[in-house]
């Protein structure tokens, strides 16, 4: 018995040393420094319309029968055909209004297309599905005027 309070006890040691060790990390300006680098790096990111065209490329739909659409709509539009890429994605919408994929991927046509408030009206409607991802949220904001 008295070796097994001896353990509780030497553990009740380890455990108190061992918290009291732990320090508190405290911003400094490197790490401020870092972080307003890494923020502006992800803000240039995001202007670049080459960029955004291929993380969109890479945002799959969850249903089988949109992400068809998607491909041959892809397709279209990687060749430059906006208007057969528009159908395609108008098609997905009219089949499942709760596609984040399909809303950034017909904002962002509508800004290539020239048509800012339109592609502001679709990334606002997609910004309103329950389900969109963080990435995805951030990628509609984008198109979003202030």
């Amino acid at each position: 018995m008295r070796q097994i309070n001896l353990i509780f006890l030497y553990l009740a040691i380890i455990l108190v040393t061992s918290c009291a060790s732990t320090s508190k990390q405290v911003p400094t300006p490197t790490n401020t420094m870092e972080l307003d680098v890494f923020s502006s790096s992800v803000d240039q990111l995001l202007k670049n319309k080459d960029f955004l065209k291929s993380e969109i490329l890479k945002i799959n739909a969850s249903k089988p029968s949109i992400q068809r659409i998607l491909n041959e709509s892809d397709g279209f539009w990687v060749k430059g055909n906006l208007k057969r890429a528009n159908s395609e994605l108008e098609r997905a919408l009219r089949i499942s209004k709760n596609e984040s994929s399909v809303f950034l991927r017909l904002s962002h046509i509508r800004l290539e297309q020239g048509l800012e408030v339109e592609s502001g009206s679709f990334a606002a409607r997609g910004l309103l599905i329950s389900n969109v991802s963080s990435w995805e949220r951030l990628l509609l904001n984008v198109y979003i005027k202030d």
